[in-house]
């Protein structure tokens, strides 16, 4: 095997006074000290510093905003000036700059706000570079004024609604007050036809500031058990860390068919003298292992698992709405497992109708490949039945060919319950015999 390792420049900055949190009246002028160096292992460098505006993504990371587009009335960015924008460093070396901070006597009240962006200069032409790049955030408060704390609840969204897949409510919220605040609450709660409570959930706090005139959204995943056709009500809640309530705005949304919750984990524990089945709380998925299926006590999890986060699908083939994940075991099992899957209403709906197209696959991460195993269709009873010795990342997919693998390239489907042993097992048994062989040579 040969590995090939590439290396190119890199210029890792590091810096002292990483933020800026004061107060300057009216008028006033205030100096922020930093110091900016290479570490001694890094590459020369020429160092810019800038100020920016202050902007935020949507998941309240802060970002720099050129000048030309920073049109935040909030903005500090033209109050701010640099004894230092330029320079050179070498590995080691630091440069002190000092940032002054000069508000105008009609600066307004509440908070001003910029970002002081340093960062590493493109290196000549013909190389590469890898640098890094430091974000100082400067956060006034304008001493003697009062503070303006409101917010707006922009939009309350409910995502595509799947059987076996969480329910998303995305919050997106505004602040509209003149002041920074940080650890806002958003309680999403939702309620049937009658007004009752059916679900509810909350997002972690952030620890970073909102910064005014930015937008951010927040994404919650109430806990809801089954939901029968018709209309709901989400109420959103956007509060401070005090129980301050900022803005409060409401949305329905339709269920058309029978909803039904992802699966909550359930574990098993094996031993090999025993057979055993593992089954999810709701009963839509179950794995039968015989006895002797595996050689050593194990703890095996059944887990749900995200649609977003699954592998592409291979070419010809997609997936259906159910996937799920088992966990604890270390290798192939000894004796085939049996795995029994109820497909739901949108497993139905993706293969069109056609229940005959639905296939249980696993994901064989040594081949990086899906492996659609041959499954047993039992409409009567909606179950998908296959037995497999290899347990990882489940998926139904829907597939009429008789190919599997990865969406780039396909490898043929599964006709056998035993999968093939990674690479890595072969190469590990090749040196082992090796060495084996060697010994027994000396001898």
């Amino acid at each position: 095997m040969l590995v090939i390792l590439c290396t190119v420049p890199a210029s890792a900055i590091n810096i002292l006074g990483t933020k800026y949190v004061g107060s300057i009246a009216p008028g006033g002028t205030d100096t922020f000290p930093m110091t900016i160096g290479l570490g001694p292992n890094e590459n020369p460098s020429d160092i810019s510093v800038e100020v920016m505006g202050f902007g935020q993504q949507m998941d309240s990371g802060f970002v720099p905003i050129d000048p030309a587009n920073d049109t935040n009335p909030y903005s500090a960015r033209t109050f701010i000036s640099l004894d230092n924008t330029t320079f050179h460093l070498e590995p080691g070396a630091s440069q002190p700059v000092t940032a002054t901070i000069t508000l105008p006597k009609d600066v307004g009240t509440g908070g001003r706000y910029a970002i002081i962006y340093v960062h590493a200069l493109p290196v000549g032409s013909g190389q590469t570079t890898i640098t890094t790049a430091i974000i100082v955030p400067v956060l006034i408060t304008i001493s003697g004024t009062t503070p303006s704390l409101t917010g707006s609840i922009t939009g309350v969204d409910v995502g595509s609604l799947t059987v076996g897949q969480p329910i998303v409510v995305t919050t997106t919220f505004k602040n509209t007050g003149n002041y920074q605040y940080r650890y806002i609450v958003n309680n999403v709660t939702i309620t049937d036809g009658n007004g009752n409570i059916i679900g509810e959930g909350s997002a972690q706090p952030w620890p970073n500031s909102i910064i005014p005139g930015n937008t951010v959204q927040y994404v919650v995943t109430p806990d809801v058990k089954n939901l029968s056709a018709g209309t709901y009500t989400v109420d959103s809640k956007i509060l401070l860390e005090n129980g301050q309530v900022l803005d409060d705005k409401t949305n329905t949304f339709t269920v058309g068919t029978n909803y039904v919750p992802p699966i909550t984990a359930s574990s098993i524990s094996l031993t090999p003298g025993s057979a055993g089945t593992l089954t999810s709380t709701d009963g839509r998925i179950s794995i039968l292992f015989p006895q002797g299926a595996v050689l050593g006590d194990a703890m095996v999890t059944l887990q749900p698992y995200s649609l977003d986060s699954l592998p592409s699908a291979p070419a010809g083939a997609k997936f259906g709405a159910t996937c799920f994940e088992v966990t604890g075991l270390s290798g192939l099992l000894s004796k085939d497992a049996t795995v029994r899957v109820t497909y739901s209403a949108d497993d139905f709906a993706a293969a069109g109708g056609d229940a005959s197209q639905l296939k249980l696959s696993y994901y064989d991460a040594a081949q990086n490949a899906w492996v659609i195993l041959s499954t047993q269709v039992d409409s009567s009873s909606t179950t998908l039945t296959a037995t497999t010795n290899h347990l990882s990342v489940w998926a139904v997919m829907v597939s009429s060919s008789t190919t599997g693998g990865t969406a780039a390239e396909a490898a043929p489907e599964a006709t056998t319950t035993k999968s093939p042993l990674p690479l890595t097992v072969i190469l590990v048994a090749i040196i082992i015999a090796g060495i084996a062989f060697c010994k027994s040579g000396r001898k």
